[in-house]
C-alpha cells in the first residue's frame, strides 16, 4: 500500500474508533510538509464527510504556536456540511475531544485558480465577499501538546471539525481589521480579549490562498476561510454557553450539550 494512503487510513481508523491522537511512528513517519499535505488531501477525500467547503490556517498566532510548540502556521480543510450558523448547539458526544477556537472568517467571492498568484499585484481584499466572527471546532482526540509533531497534525487535517459563523461584519472593507478588538464570554463571564492584529486576518487569508495555489488547489466561490485563533483553545463542558464577538460588529454563540 502507498505510504501516504496507509497514513490517511490509519488516522481515519483512529478517528472512527476514538483512539487518542499520537505522532506517527516508523515506518510511517512523514519526511516533509509536502508528504504531510498530500496525506491530508487523501484524508479529506476518504473521510466520508462530504465535500470541502472551506479552509483553515492553524497556529497563526504566537499564543497558539506556543501552546502547540510549533513555530509556523499550517493549513487544513473544512468540510462543507460542518459549516454552521450561530447559534448552532453542539453535542460533546459527536466529538472525541472538542476544542473551541476564536477567529475571523472570510467568504470568497469568486473562484481562485492556482494561476491567480502569477499576478504579483494581487489584492487579497478583492477576493472577499463577507467577513465574520466565528468559532472554529477542533477535535484534538485528547492529544498531548508536548512534543506535538507538526507533520502528523497536518496529515490529520489540522484537527478540523467545523466552523460556526456569526453575522457578517457590515462595511468590513472600510475598517482597519487589525485594530478591532474581540471579546470572549464564557457563561456570560468575560474571560478573554484580543486585537485582531494578533492573527492579522488578511495576511493569514493570503497565506492560505498562496498555500493552496502551491498545491494546485482551486478555491471555489463561496468557500469559507478561517484565519487562526486569537485566543488559546478552550475545552467546553456540557451546559457551557460561549459567545465570541468582534466589537459590536459581529457575534457568534453556541451552547454545549
Amino acid at each position: 500500500m502507498d505510504k501516504l494512503l496507509e497514513i490517511s487510513e490509519l488516522i481515519l481508523s483512529e478517528h472512527n474508533t476514538g483512539i487518542s491522537f499520537k505522532n506517527l511512528e516508523k515506518p510511517l513517519i512523514l519526511n516533509n510538509e509536502d508528504e504531510a499535505y498530500n496525506a491530508q488531501f487523501i484524508f479529506q477525500k476518504n473521510a466520508k464527510r462530504g465535500k470541502i467547503g472551506g479552509y483553515k490556517i492553524a497556529l497563526a498566532s504566537k499564543v497558539q504556536q506556543q501552546l502547540c510548540s510549533i513555530n509556523n502556521p499550517i493549513a487544513g480543510g473544512v468540510f462543507k456540511k460542518e459549516i454552521y450558523q450561530s447559534s448552532k448547539s453542539l453535542n460533546l458526544h459527536n466529538f472525541n475531544s472538542l476544542g473551541i477556537e476564536f477567529e475571523v472568517a472570510f467568504e470568497i467571492n469568486q473562484d481562485i485558480l492556482p494561476v491567480t498568484l502569477n499576478d504579483k499585484n494581487i489584492e487579497i481584499k478583492n477576493y472577499i465577499n463577507r467577513a465574520y466572527a466565528c468559532l472554529e471546532l477542533i477535535d484534538d482526540r485528547n492529544a498531548s501538546y508536548i512534543n506535538l509533531d507538526a507533520l502528523t497534525l497536518i496529515a490529520d487535517n489540522a484537527w478540523s471539525a467545523g466552523v460556526i459563523l456569526g453575522n457578517p461584519i457590515k462595511n468590513w472593507e472600510n475598517l482597519d481589521l487589525n485594530q478591532l478588538n474581540s471579546k470572549l464570554y464564557w457563561n456570560n463571564e468575560l474571560i478573554g480579549e484580543s486585537k485582531l492584529l494578533n492573527t492579522d486576518p488578511l495576511n493569514s487569508l493570503g497565506w492560505v490562498i498562496r498555500h493552496l495555489c502551491k498545491y494546485n488547489k482551486k478555491i471555489d466561490k463561496g468557500s469559507i476561510i478561517i484565519t487562526g485563533s486569537l485566543l488559546k483553545t478552550k475545552k467546553p463542558k456540557s451546559g457551557d454557553v460561549i459567545k465570541f464577538q468582534i466589537e459590536n460588529l459581529s457575534s457568534v454563540i453556541t451552547e454545549i450539550n
